[in-house]
């Protein structure tokens, strides 16, 4: 610093306001290594007085000060270094007066607002080099750091050197670990060495970790805080032969350490880390001597949710199934740290333990007296089984795109086991018991007493609300009961409106084109030599044809795709409904994807999809189209099986004699008889009379050419043929008030 720049930087000093009760201003000039005491003699600060201090006139300094001259401002010239506070004589002058150094570290703390105490001083001689750089200073000055001992200034420094925001030992440990575990190729270190002091990041490391290594090994500092953290287990047998890792009076803060770790933007490399730990460790294999009850008490390292899992797991391969541990288990993990990577193998747990409390809760079968008590069990509780179902294997998919490794294979047995309980029993009991309660109520069609029929659907259902408001009626084809029930408890609670579930017989064969026929009003419906399927005369095979027939009572009701609908601006939507009193919108994603042989296995992800689109279509016809009134449901339902049947398992259509009209995975349409009490006789009067339809019992595939061989509908199984019907009000709006302004010409 030039003796230009001392002298403006003191005539500044000495010419700025007083502090309140001030009358002059005395500045302590502290030059310890004299670097400066040669220019003293060219000062030149306008009605300054200068006191330079030898060692032998303290007390001539302190009179001046203190009693000869209590007027005039002085600059006191300092270029001793005391042993003791006590030696030096002026430190209670010094108290109430102000400080000015001029050598670089002065001026650098200056601009880092840091106060100029010894420690803060010794700690910035450190940093010599880090200094050279205007980048990395700057960086530094960012941090905005209010400095009140040296560990936040050497930690700050590291944090720049490191390249992290987070300027905390955390934050600086984190990075250098996540950087590279081989010294050689760790930038942090190699940057922290040039500019800033290893020897400081080891004894930091060393007060918060407990990690005292000769050599500062990245390898040995990650094991030593990962086994300290784990140590917090407290099992002697698990940690025998650990004990030169681990730090017990350093463990809460090593948990800590990982605690914080994980809850930052660098989790997947501690996952990481962690993973390889306890490899090379062989921690699963010390952990396997645990009972589950303890396991359970301690997240610090992934293996542990891994050893939980795997035994669950490998007991339900074998037929064992410890329902009330799997749930509490599972509740227990659910605040797992790692349960990120491992959720989607608990929830499968926790599903097939619902499937066997379910099958323990029916463990008798299904004995009912009518089949209306089966329609009514199974629409007001057995069908939460298929909804088990279909989430395990929602999981399971999600396992086979993940590397789970060793748990990814137990997780295969144990999906064996569920398929089981599913197939064999659930299905089999369930529709073995409907069907033989069934077989012998037709007439002249698919129609059962006391059960409400697809075909009734317009008139007692569409039609009363079109008398008073306008209706939305959406068909999601193939939209399972059990999946319109989980899209009804949604919609009530994330929409402001109110849904009402019930469900109806549908057509038979269950299939799109008999289902989206019996959906619109008519007085007849029949079916061609070409097996279509007519209203009132009228074709119903695709949207324009059903646009049609709606149009037929009122010509501005309308009939739309889901995809057209999305495609359409706010003004195309209000425009198409101008007028109508009946709106259908058709959605297909269920059978879209379940109906391809290449897709019918991502069917239940299907399922999901379609929940959360139907949904969001609520929302859009009321915001929209200032829709109030809105009914969902579908054609048919389905069978889903993860395994496909073997062909022995499977029904020949030659158990059926005469003209073979139509075949499906589930049905046959046919001009003959069945020569098979395996089939069941389904008349098709309504549609024709000179044709029998003929479905499988249970869940009896009949052979036939291309896909189905999991995703499969048209028979009368439960599954198939309890068509839900989802009536949503949105109680936010005003049904007749928007009818009203409808009527006087508003969309």
């Amino acid at each position: 610093m030039t003796i230009d720049n001392i002298n403006r930087t003191l005539r500044e000093r000495f010419s700025a306001d007083l502090p309140d009760c001030y009358e002059r201003r005395i500045i302590f000039w502290f030059d310890s290594e004299r670097e400066f005491e040669s220019m003293l003699d060219e000062l030149d600060i306008p009605h300054v007085k200068i006191l330079r201090l030898t060692g032998d006139n303290f007390f001539e300094a302190k009179m001046i000060l203190s009693e000869t001259d209590t007027v005039s401002n002085y600059l006191v010239y300092d270029p001793l270094s005391y042993k003791h506070r006590e030696d030096n004589w002026l430190r209670d002058i010094q108290r109430y007066s102000e400080e000015f150094r001029a050598d670089l570290i002065s001026m650098q703390m200056d601009e880092l607002h840091m106060p100029q105490t010894t420690s803060l001083r010794r700690a910035m001689k450190h940093y010599t080099k880090f200094f050279e750089s205007k980048e990395r200073t700057a960086k530094l000055s960012a941090f905005g750091t209010k400095y009140e001992n040296a560990g936040q200034l050497h930690i700050d420094i590291m944090a720049v050197l490191c390249g992290t925001k987070y300027h905390t030992v955390h934050g600086v440990l984190r990075t250098i670990l996540c950087d590279s575990l081989y010294h050689e190729d760790n930038e942090c270190l190699e940057q922290i060495e040039k500019f800033g002091s290893m020897q400081v990041l080891q004894e930091m490391t060393a007060k918060y970790t407990g990690y005292t290594g000769n050599a500062f090994d990245l390898n040995e500092l990650a094991v030593h805080i990962f086994l300290t953290a784990f140590s917090a287990i407290g099992e002697e047998k698990v940690l025998s032969g650990l004990e030169q890792y681990i730090s017990p009076e350093n463990q809460t803060a090593c948990y800590a350490f990982i605690d914080d770790w994980h809850n930052s933007e660098d989790s997947g490399k501690l996952f990481e880390l962690a993973e390889d730990i306890s490899v090379r460790m062989r921690l699963t294999e010390r952990l396997a001597k645990l009972e589950t009850q303890a396991l359970l008490n301690s997240d610090s390292l992934p293996c542990i949710d891994e050893v939980i899992i795997g035994r669950f797991l490998q007991e339900i391969g074998e037929n064992v199934i410890k329902t009330d541990e799997i749930l509490n288990a599972v509740e227990s993990r659910r605040s797992s740290k790692w349960i990120d990577h491992y959720e989607h193998l608990y929830n499968g747990l926790y599903y097939i333990a619902k499937m066997q409390e379910f099958y323990y809760e029916h463990i008798s079968g299904f004995h009912f007296g009518t089949y209306k008590e089966y329609w009514d069990s199974y629409t007001k509780e057995l069908f939460v089984m298929d909804t088990y179902y279909r989430r395990l294997h929602g999981y399971f998919r999600q396992s086979l795109v993940r590397d789970s490794g060793l748990l990814d294979d137990l997780f295969k047995s144990a999906v064996v086991t569920a398929e089981n309980i599913y197939v064999n029993w659930y299905l089999a009991e369930l529709n073995s018991g409907w069907c033989s309660q069934i077989k012998d109520c037709f007439a002249g069609r698919f129609a059962l007493e006391n059960i409400p029929a697809q075909a009734d659907f317009y008139p007692n259902t569409v039609a009363p609300v079109a008398r008073d408001s306008r209706v939305f009626v959406i068909i999601s084809d193939a939209l399972r009961y059990e999946v319109a029930f989980e899209l009804s408890e949604k919609l009530v609670r994330e929409t402001n409106g109110t849904a009402n579930m019930t469900a109806v017989l549908s057509e038979f064969p269950s299939v799109t084109k008999f289902g989206m026929a019996a959906r619109l009003s008519h007085e007849e419906l029949s079916l061609t030599d070409d097996m279509r399927i007519l209203c009132d005369g009228m074709p119903t095979d695709g949207t324009d044809s059903r646009d049609k027939i709606l149009k037929r009572s009122n010509p501005h009701n309308c009939a739309v795709t889901y995809e057209t609908l999305l495609q359409f601006k706010q003004t195309q939507r209000r425009e198409l409904i101008s007028g109508a009193d009946v709106v259908y919108i058709y959605h297909n994603t269920i059978d879209a994807v379940g109906d391809k042989p290449n897709t019918e296995n991502q069917v239940f992800d299907a399922c999901s999809d379609a929940v959360e689109e139907l949904k969001n279509l609520v929302r859009l016809i009321i915001n929209s189209m200032n829709g109030s009134n809105i009914v969902i449901t579908a054609d048919h339902g389905f069978l889903y099986t993860h395994e496909p049947l073997a062909e022995s398992e499977k029904v020949n259509t030659s158990l059926v004699c005469g003209n073979i009209f139509e075949t499906g995975r589930r049905y046959m349409l046919a001009g003959g008889q069945s020569s098979s009490a395996i089939l069941m006789a389904v008349p098709m009067g309504r549609y024709s009379e000179n044709r029998i339809g003929y479905t499988p019992y249970e869940s009896v595939r009949i052979q036939k050419q291309g896909g189905g061989r999991n995703f499969v509908h048209g028979g009368v199984s439960l599954q198939e043929c309890c068509v839900p019907v989802i009536t949503f009000k949105n109680i936010s709006k005003s049904s007749k008030n928007l009818w009203r302004s409808r009527k006087h010409g508003s969309n």
